[in-house]
């Protein structure tokens, strides 16, 4: 019997993570209780599995050692304290996954098969090797992609819309106890008018938002108001200090695009 090996070949292992068959009992036994190769083996297996898959986003990701992330920053120019992490917790998870299950030792080969199975071996082993080495290539290349635009990429912050007016919304004398408010605001996009309504009373038709002149002889309407609160966009060629007003009307589905006169309040920004 020979001396076990302080720690079985590398591509023993990678045969052992491809399920081949040609495995010597000693190698087995090897692995069962050495740490340091069961975690090789461990990681070896995951790489098939993935290799198989052809998906590498399904599977959890290994963690890149110091030497990738420090090239990964070298090449997007980082500050060296910057150090992402993000797949250290599915790693680990992953890991211990894969080391639940303890192997099933193997039968050792007749010495009659021992000439043909070192031969069979050596062609396994020259066509997994690239394809180990292409699956690692894959799921390196896919951490560090998510890592620079999940992680490292700035966030998107909209800016909030800065109040430029407001005005309170008095009721009518025919809507006594009705209110609203409206609210000028600028976006991103331009200038808007938020308004909301509380109608005292029920009545038919629809509701109007109207941009009025100061003297009452000028007016653009902005929309219909479906509903208590709407946003409506202000053209960018009206001056509001020409239409402070904001009016809020009853309109009837009669087709008469003007003001009905039926206002049910109003105030000015």
């Amino acid at each position: 019997m020979t001396d076990q090996p302080e720690h079985s070949d590398p591509e023993v292992l990678a045969m052992m993570a491809m399920g081949e068959p040609d495995i010597s009992l000693t190698d087995e036994l090897h692995v069962q209780g050495c740490s340091g190769c069961l975690d090789e083996l461990t990681s070896l297996m995951r790489v098939a599995t993935l290799a198989r898959s052809g998906s590498p986003l399904d599977l959890p990701l290994d963690v890149p050692g110091p030497a990738v992330w420090g090239s990964i920053s070298r090449t997007l120019g980082l500050s060296p304290d910057v150090i992402p992490a993000p797949f250290e917790a599915a790693a680990a998870q992953a890991i211990e996954e894969n080391t639940d299950a303890p192997l099933a030792p193997r039968a050792e080969s007749s010495a009659g098969s021992s000439t043909l199975t070192h031969h069979v071996g050596r062609r396994r082993r020259r066509l997994i090797a690239p394809i180990l080495a292409g699956a690692l290539a894959v799921v390196v290349a896919t951490g560090a992609i998510l890592v620079a635009t999940n992680v490292l990429a700035p966030p998107v912050v909209t800016p909030k819309p800065t109040i430029l007016a407001q005005a309170r919304l008095s009721a009518l004398p025919d809507w006594t106890g009705s209110s609203g408010e409206a609210i000028l605001e600028s976006t991103s996009s331009g200038r808007q008018v938020v308004v909301t309504l509380s109608e005292s009373r029920d009545a038919p038709g629809y509701r109007e938002v109207w941009l009025i002149s100061s003297d009452l002889t000028k007016l653009i309407s902005v929309g219909v108001l479906v509903g208590t609160r709407g946003v409506f966009t202000i053209p960018a060629d009206v001056n509001i200090a020409d239409y402070p007003i904001v009016d809020i009307s009853n309109e009837k589905p009669d087709g008469n695009p003007a003001h009905s006169s039926d206002s049910i309040v109003r105030g000015t920004l």
